[in-house]
């Protein structure tokens, strides 16, 4: 552990203890001098910031975030560069991610809507902002139950966030970006892609959900990207028969390899998840239709 910046004031906070860690820096809690506000600092350490790449995608990501003022999308206060370290401050999220929740709570098609409208919301928002998040996933997904009330959903790390016909030189074609088990098929095979690419990942991301697993698991990550290029989506009712056709219609709607035959906007898609849920018995919203109930 760094404990180089605990106790160091970084634009008017005070750095507190380590949070947690990630592949390319460290999020510390913090402390306004001002206000007393506490807040979250994601910081890339020196090392990393020598690496142009590293640089660019962390400045990507504060800039992005710091553009997208939505309720479901976590705001960032300040960004910048301190004695070699690249930093954010941004909100302090009290609370696990959807892929820790999860690991141990098997969700409903009717709590799984709490969920869906959120992140579609911020999705929408994002997109007609022509930007795309492209690494959408449940670890990307945080409740804050700081308030103690029900969780408020928030959309995260905007790392490999990217605007079509401005961000040119992030990625060249040929070359895929994201978490492959969450990876739109043309995103595998390194083709250009849209919003539509975002919307397969969330499809994934309710497939999951609603049955307790991902659609494709390979024995390698090469081998999972390439499972949604070439193998067709499990079925919900080969899996658990007594899944809802509404459901199922959804699901394989969303993970349709060609883009053109998915949903075409997040607002669709939501809307489309409301009216399936709607349409279930009272019993059939509150069920739940995992295969299996743990990791």
């Amino acid at each position: 552990m760094d404990k180089r910046l605990i106790g160091q004031v970084i634009d008017g906070y005070v750095v507190g203890p380590l949070i947690a860690v990630g592949g390319m820096g460290r999020i510390y809690q913090a402390l306004s001098q001002r206000d007393q506000r506490t807040a979250a600092i994601k910081v890339l350490t020196p090392e990393y910031a020598l690496d142009e790449s590293f640089r660019t995608r962390f400045w990507r990501e504060a800039e992005l975030m710091s553009t997208l003022g939505h309720p479901h999308i976590i705001p960032i206060y300040h960004y910048g560069e301190w004695s070699g370290y690249l930093y954010m401050i941004m909100k302090l999220i009290q609370g696990p991610s959807l892929e820790r929740v999860l690991q141990h709570q098997p969700l409903t098609p009717l709590s799984a809507w709490t969920i869906v409208r959120p992140i579609t919301e911020a999705l929408g928002f994002g997109h007609r902002l022509q930007v795309l998040h492209r690494d959408l996933k449940t670890a990307n997904i945080l409740l804050d139950t700081g308030n103690g009330e029900r969780p408020h959903v928030y959309l995260s790390d905007f790392g490999l966030g990217k605007r079509p016909g401005f961000d040119r030189t992030l990625t060249a074609n040929g070359i895929s970006v994201g978490t492959p088990e969450y990876m739109a098929p043309e995103v595998a095979m390194g083709q250009p892609a849209d919003q539509r690419a975002d919307l397969y990942s969330m499809g994934v991301m309710i497939y999951e959900m609603l049955l307790g697993q991902i659609p494709f698991q390979g024995s390698t990550a090469q081998m999972t990207a390439l499972a949604h290029v070439d193998q067709p989506v499990p079925r919900p009712r080969l899996l658990r028969p007594d899944f809802p056709r509404q459901l199922e219609a959804l699901l394989l709607r969303a993970l349709e390899k060609q883009p053109d035959a998915r949903f075409q906007t997040a607002d669709e898609l939501r809307l489309s998840y409301f009216e399936a849920v709607e349409g279930l018995s009272a019993a059939a919203r509150r069920a739940c239709y995992w295969i299996r109930r743990s990791r």
